[in-house]
């Protein structure tokens, strides 16, 4: 049996379905008013009313769609964050700054992914001690050039994560959380890349403390299944993978939305949904 948990705007809705091949019957359902103020608690009622009409035991997954990244982006209720960025000659960072502790360090990674300047690391570790000096330990990193070549993005990871200081010998005040830009995606879009790895930061630590309480609540409710969080994409990802990029949660409401209707329309033209 799969369950789905569409957490929107207005109301958070709960299906229960049993899938034999192609065709899925419906089994159980609910439809609540969001809580805003606790999404979680918003989950916990639709789980709560599907679950007296079903087996725990027999639930295999169960997938999540939250607003909770998207809230509070706009809300402004996000970190703050530290970026590094090393791009190079050409655009100016400048242009695509996303926060107060915005940083260039020097160093060249050409488009071809060849060093043609070395990282100035003590330049990034003024940058490092600047943000922490703040109360900051979330970090994005990001290099113009890193899909073709990540290394003074490992570098700078290195510094935040690395067990000793190299300048010093003494252990490092090692960060609570980095992105890497390179691992966002392939494409060369540093600007992208820069705004995604920033608002990853934003909301990790906020998102990681809903998926710890979505994993306690499942328990208190029996629920052993595998869990999924929606993507902005109308996939999926583990919700553990989702702790390291919650960034890909973001408009994972309309997401939903949209491939719920598509499952239920034939869409052959192109046409107007309205939620």
């Amino acid at each position: 049996m799969l369950l789905g948990i569409d957490v929107g705007g207005t109301h958070t809705d709960a299906v229960a379905l049993t899938v034999n091949g192609t065709r899925a019957t419906l089994v159980a359902s609910a439809k609540i008013k969001t809580n805003h103020a606790d999404l979680l608690k918003s989950v916990n009622l639709a789980l709560a009313a599907v679950l007296r009409e079903i087996d725990p035991a027999s639930v295999t997954q169960l997938n999540l769609s939250t607003t909770l990244s998207t809230n509070a982006i706009v809300e402004n209720r996000t970190e703050e964050v530290g970026m590094l960025l090393v791009p190079g000659p050409g655009m100016d960072p400048m242009d695509h700054r996303t926060c107060r502790d915005y940083h260039v360090i020097p160093g060249t990674m050409d488009h071809r992914g060849v060093e043609s300047e070395r990282l100035d690391e003590g330049a990034a570790r003024e940058a490092v001690a600047a943000c922490k000096s703040r109360g900051i330990n979330t970090f994005g990193l990001v290099g113009k050039f890193s899909v073709r070549n990540p290394l003074h993005e490992n570098q700078l990871r290195h510094m935040l994560c690395g067990k000793v200081n190299p300048d010093t010998g003494e252990a490092c005040d090692r960060a609570d959380f980095v992105t890497l830009g390179h691992q966002l995606g392939g494409a060369l879009n540093f600007p992208r890349r820069v705004a995604t790895a920033y608002f990853n930061c934003a909301v990790w630590r906020l998102f990681g403390r809903f998926a710890s309480a979505v994993e306690d609540s499942l328990k208190d409710h029996g629920l052993t299944c595998r869990v999924n969080i929606l993507k902005a994409d109308g996939g999926t990802m583990p919700l553990a993978y989702s702790r390291s990029m919650p960034v890909q949660s973001i408009f994972s409401g309309p997401a939903a939305s949209v491939m719920g209707i598509v499952a239920l329309t034939d869409i052959f033209l192109d046409s107007v949904i309205l939620d």
